[in-house]
């Protein structure tokens, strides 16, 4: 169990292809990739993001518009001005959490058979002080600054103002994400090697946990 301001943290699942989820299970390791890579990633909206490290959203009702140097007005029904650099610099690594803040009646907890199509396997991590504590210090180890938390979701056709890091569109919120932003100055990939996860982990096969994993209420 992990307190992470308000709300409680029961498990982390990480679900993938076989050969990452046993490499980060025997050996740890944790493959972060650039914000970059998901921005551009076209893989029907399972981890790409056109949104992704957008700075600011804004949605503007119908009106008028003009081009003077071309002396043409015109209309529109409706507009969406999305702010972002060219290059969103920085990792993620992201993670489904069971936690008191995606489910907070413990009785309508259901994974997403959704959460499948990111592999065949997930890994279960049970012990997650120990989990948090063997990736900071390796984060701290390489004098890497980085922040976690959980992503909170918005109605991107109705939404105006400031986005943030750990925002995302409401299509995603069936993937309950708690991720880890790395701050560095890079758009290439970052991989932790953290150790061993056998001693708090559990590997199992994406459908069958999907379909009997169980909160129970004491």
């Amino acid at each position: 169990m992990k307190e992470t301001s308000e709300h409680t943290i029961k498990l982390f699942l990480k679900f993938g292809e076989l050969k990452y989820i046993k490499d980060l299970y025997e050996n740890g390791t944790v493959f972060l990739n650039s914000i970059q890579h998901f921005r551009k990633l076209e893989d029907n909206g399972l981890r790409g993001d056109i949104y992704e490290g957008i700075s600011n959203l804004r949605n503007l009702p119908s009106g008028e518009f003009e081009i003077k140097s071309l002396n043409h007005k015109g209309k529109y029904v409706s507009m969406q001005v999305r702010e972002s650099y060219e290059e969103v610099v920085g990792n993620i690594y992201s993670l489904y959490a069971v936690s008191s803040q995606g489910f907070p009646n413990p009785l309508e907890f259901k994974i997403d058979n959704r959460n499948s199509e990111f592999g065949s396997h997930c890994l279960m991590i049970k012990n997650l002080p120990l989990f948090f504590n063997r990736i900071e210090q390796e984060l701290k180890n390489s004098k890497l600054k980085f922040r976690h938390g959980f992503v909170k979701y918005y109605d991107a056709n109705k939404t105006n103002g400031e986005i943030t890091l750990f925002q995302k569109p409401l299509e995603y919120e069936y993937q309950k994400e708690f991720r880890f932003y790395v701050e560095r100055d890079s758009i290439e990939p970052l991989i932790l090697n953290i150790g061993s996860l056998k001693d708090i982990a559990e590997i199992y096969e994406s459908n069958e946990l999907i379909k009997g994993l169980e909160l129970t209420v004491k």
